[in-house]
């Protein structure tokens, strides 16, 4: 059985929502060089929901583009980003098929899944409203990663 470890955010921060482009912001270098594969099921209208709706059709995009096309209130409601670190995916090449980081909107609130524990520990910290929601979820086979 593969276990990944899980954090759970809420998506409002002292009043406001917390937006995409304001959670990558947050986790800084650790997704700084991250391309991604978007999944979105359902955008907050506006400019912003739609140029995320956009870049869906991309095959993947990098961490600049999706803050740039969220900046400043890209919301998604739900949907599922799906991160691969390049700096990792040259030190274990095994893994460049596996995202390192998912990040997913469900009802507006945000979970993220990191395929390790130092990347747990980073994310931990870059989040300190975070918190650990590992033991609610177990993936049975990589293919559902």
């Amino acid at each position: 059985m593969v276990v990944r470890v899980h954090i759970g955010l809420s998506g409002w921060r002292d009043g406001h929502y917390v937006g995409l482009a304001e959670l990558l912001a947050a986790l800084g270098r650790i997704t700084a060089d991250a391309s991604w594969e978007l999944r979105i099921d359902e955008a907050a209208p506006g400019p912003e929901g739609a140029a995320i709706e956009a870049l869906a059709q991309r095959p993947r995009v990098s961490t600049r583009d999706l803050i740039l096309a969220a900046f400043p209130d890209g919301q998604i409601i739900d949907g599922e980003l799906r991160g691969y670190a390049h700096l990792l995916q040259e030190v274990v090449p095994a893994t460049a098929h596996r995202p390192d980081i998912v990040v997913r909107a469900i009802d507006g609130n945000w979970e993220i899944e990191c395929a390790t524990a130092d990347l747990h520990a980073a994310v931990m910290a870059a989040l300190p409203d975070s918190r650990d929601v590992t033991g609610l979820h177990h993936v049975t086979s990589p293919a559902e990663i």
